[in-house]
């Protein structure tokens, strides 16, 4: 009886364990990865889609990407592919009914000066995750090489919405530019795992302080 009840238990810790992440490019490499294996590990069940170049209104509205994505999920096979809807977080959350909604984004909103929509759109994300009863955490970018030539691109005005919007709603912000460090004249200035001999190691570098940081 005490076995069967011991079970029963530990089933149900496993099914109502659930981490839903959506993320940008960084997400499809070594930084997606590690995060992914550090919460399996602690014996939580994970689903990962990572869809390369998306903005906040591309979990909202679900529109067609072609840079690339890498979709994980707990003892399933993966799957990569380059050319595919992203999903909308409103969906996946009703699929997996997450315990924790984890959102990595503001890499490829950078780029352009803040409008009254990205507040708006960010709100609505943390809101789904909130209004599912997940905890929620937002992952901000990581720090960025910039480019001379394109300096606009590289406006970082929008870690400071990050900063006003996220935890006024409850959610955790993990600002990932505080800690960690993109080498010059190095890689592409935005992905860490195109840093040659290095870039993989400081990717799992970030996944580990990100996973150190959250609040369970």
């Amino acid at each position: 009886m005490l076995i069967t009840l011991f079970l029963c238990l530990s089933f149900a810790t496993q099914a109502f364990s659930k981490t839903l992440i959506i993320s940008d490019s960084h997400g499809t490499g070594a930084f997606g990865g590690e995060l992914a294996r550090l919460i399996e590990k602690k014996g939580e069940n994970v689903s990962f889609y990572a869809f390369g170049g998306t903005k906040v209104v591309d979990w909202i509205e679900g529109n067609n990407l072609t840079w690339g994505f890498w979709e994980h999920h707990t003892g399933r096979i993966d799957r990569r592919g380059t050319n595919r809807n992203t999903p909308k977080l409103v969906d996946l959350i009703k699929l997996h009914k997450p315990t924790m909604v984890i959102i990595v984004q503001g890499t490829n909103m950078i780029w352009r000066e803040q409008t009254p929509q990205d507040a708006e759109q960010i709100r609505h994300l943390m809101n789904l995750a909130k209004e599912s009863g997940a905890e929620c955490v937002w992952v901000g970018q990581p720090d960025l090489n910039p480019k001379g030539d394109d300096p606009k691109r590289w406006d970082l005005e929008l870690q400071h919405l990050f900063e006003k919007e996220v935890p006024t709603l409850g959610c955790q912000l993990i600002s990932s530019w505080a800690f960690t460090e993109y080498p010059e004249n190095m890689g592409d200035g935005i992905h860490y795992d195109q840093i040659p001999r290095i870039g993989e190691k400081l990717a799992r570098e970030w996944a580990q302080k990100v996973f150190g940081l959250l609040k369970r």
